[in-house]
């Protein structure tokens, strides 16, 4: 979702831009000549071409000839966790490190497939059991490094790659998971620092020049023409090297009214924020004109998965994060158009899509800035989000304008909101549960005022991070600075369901935005559970999102153009405490006629601006000789 950092490692589920993924895992060449090095050879060969049922069949035939290569045990286990069937990866690379305790390959493999299994805890325990023997191997650092991360233990993962470059010497990966793990903490302006000087020691790196285009979108000063260019930068890293197609070489038939057939790819297509947004899409898109391709790429799959997956025409699971394959897979599919919903993120497509895979590559929904990618024909937005003329100047794409709003809410569930809490409790109840990463410091400054200003009101700050103690320490240690005594705020970290996580607003009168990054998922989920959303109106995408919501749902008199105003407008609604009940009332059923959950609507504007472009491409395609 647009309101998302990207970070992380492979499929671990931590996000950074797609070029500091790892493919899962490396094989090591074969440890026994006795079994034939070309026939292993071979058969990684065609688990590098995803062609993994005969890669699998002949390690299986060398594993008879000798059960104890570790070299094929670790083959099978490339195998297995590529196509999902992780316990028997583990399986295989546990006996790969078995036989040859010092393999650094296996070692960094097994920490991350039990991460990919689930089995977080015991790929941290497993991890600082081989941390003595594997400490200074880059990988197997990343590896456990990610392991932290998953169960939100940041801080060990910052004093581990730390410890690292202290120790060992400078690893550009693991600087630049290092700026990823800050930027989680929260802690942004460090990790533009950090990005910042590993790109003085590697002027150019991908990873970093794409973590820190992202980084910039957090800070409150940061410069939008830096911003752009650090984009278009990384746009250009993707494509170097690979072969330029050109959009009318495809041989699709040019008939500008035929049915279309239409791909959809996302990490995301489960219970995750981007799902509520792309469900009007698959569910009312016209299945008379478009022919609806979703491609769910990630390794595991839910409840939510099954749901999209019925509303689509065809579905391609792709468990890899091999660009090749993925763009294999793909191809065969004979596109017209092709649509990410990720942008600049991990386990985004965006490799994939260089060289181009359909005559028109679109990015929408997932990301709040250009892709960069010259690849990438169009993106859509609003007119308050990228307001013309201009936000064109800052997009390498042509942006095209789904208003009133570039968004369709789903909701989940459907729990009514509870009762007014202040109206329980005596005393108003400000809350935010946007992701840590939007928690800057000039935010919480205003709040400090807020709670100055009505000295009986509380905070209640929400987000998966804070199930880690080092992380609560510091945004308890920020809000204090702000102004904010510990003893005025509840800090609290994941719900393990959905259901849990709505039920918190049950807890919130008022929902403070975030800025300059606004929250999406969590306005939307405010507004259905009742609580009124304070936003901030800001220059950049991402500062406008709540502009776009907002005005969406009828609701403009929250939102401030000023510092001043946004203060003011929640000490307003504060002092009020017996109109927030009625209003408590009012919002769901706003929000749920609202144009913001208008499926029908959305569904049909996005098909007619997809139309359009495939207009444009059959008329270019026509006059071409």
């Amino acid at each position: 979702m647009s309101s998302e950092p990207v970070h992380g490692v492979g499929w671990s589920g931590f996000r950074i831009p797609p070029s500091c993924r790892r493919t899962v895992p490396r094989v090591p060449p074969s440890h026994g000549p006795q079994l034939g090095p070309t026939k292993f050879q071979e058969a990684i060969a065609h688990l590098q071409a995803g062609r993994y049922a005969k890669g699998e069949e002949m390690l299986r035939a060398l594993l008879r000839v000798n059960p104890n290569d570790p070299s094929v045990h670790n083959g099978l286990g490339k195998c297995f966790a590529e196509t999902g069937r992780y316990e028997q990866a583990i399986f295989h690379v546990e006996r790969c490190l078995a036989l040859s305790p010092g393999d650094r390959v296996a070692a960094g493999n097994l920490i991350h497939m039990l991460t990919l299994a689930g089995r977080k805890k015991d790929a941290v325990a497993k991890g600082e059991l081989l941390l003595p023997r594997f400490g200074r191997e880059a990988q197997f650092v990343l590896s456990l490094a990610s392991a932290y991360v998953a169960i939100a233990e940041y801080a060990k993962a910052e004093q581990l790659l730390k410890a690292f470059t202290n120790q060992v010497g400078l690893a550009p990966n693991l600087v630049t998971y290092l700026g990823a793990v800050l930027l989680n903490l929260g802690r942004a302006p460090e990790a533009e620092q950090v990005l910042r000087k590993l790109l003085q020691f590697v002027p150019g790196d991908s990873a970093a020049t794409g973590l820190l285009a992202s980084t910039l979108n957090y800070l409150p000063n940061a410069d939008p023409r830096e911003c752009f260019e650090l984009h278009r930068a990384f746009g250009r890293s993707i494509e170097q090297g690979k072969p330029v197609v050109d959009p009318l070489s495809f041989a699709n038939t040019p008939d500008p009214d035929r049915p279309i057939r239409v791909g959809i790819i996302s990490p995301d297509f489960r219970e995750h924020p981007v799902a509520r947004f792309a469900d009007a899409i698959l569910r009312h898109h016209d299945r008379e004109r478009i022919h609806l391709v979703g491609f769910h790429l990630f390794p595991t799959d839910d409840k939510v998965t099954a749901e999209l997956q019925s509303l689509c025409a065809d579905w391609r699971t792709i468990r890899t994060s091999k660009p090749d394959i993925i763009a294999d897979v793909i191809r065969k599919e004979n596109l017209d158009v092709l649509l990410e919903i990720c942008g600049l993120t991990a386990n985004s497509p965006l490799f994939a899509m260089a060289p181009r895979l359909a005559p028109i590559q679109i990015s929408a929904i997932g990301y709040p800035h250009t892709t960069g990618m010259s690849t990438i024909d169009a993106r859509f937005v609003d007119a308050h989000t990228d307001p013309a003329p201009d936000a064109d100047a800052f997009a390498t794409e042509k942006l095209v304008r789904l208003d009133p709003c570039f968004l369709c809410y789903t909701p989940l569930h459907t729990r009514r909101p509870g009762p007014s809490p202040a109206a329980t409790n005596g005393y108003v109840t400000f809350g935010s549960f946007n992701k840590i990463t939007k928690f800057s410091d000039a935010a919480f400054a205003l709040w400090g005022q807020i709670l100055q200003r009505v000295p009986t009101a509380r905070l209640l700050v929400k987000t998966a991070a804070l199930d880690g103690e080092s992380c609560r320490a510091d945004i308890a240690a920020r809000l204090e600075r702000a102004g904010i005594a510990p003893s005025r705020v509840d800090l609290v970290g994941l719900q393990k369901e959905s259901i849990d996580h709505l039920s918190m607003y049950d807890k919130v009168d008022i929902a403070l935005d975030t800025f300059p990054y606004n929250g999406t998922t969590t306005t939307c989920e405010s507004l259905f559970m009742g609580v009124p959303v304070v936003a901030l109106e800001g220059q950049t995408h991402a500062a406008r999102v709540g502009v776009s919501l907002l005005h969406a749902v009828g609701r403009s008199e929250f939102l401030a153009k000023t510092p001043e105003q946004y203060v003011d407008i929640a000490v307003r609604l504060a002092n009020d405490p017996a109109a927030l009940a009625p209003l408590r009332e009012k919002l769901r059923d706003e929000l749920l006629a609202s144009t913001l959950c208008d499926a029908k609507g959305y569904a049909a504007r996005w098909s007619d601006a997809v139309r359009s472009l495939w207009r444009d491409w059959c008329a270019r395609k026509l006059a071409t000789p």
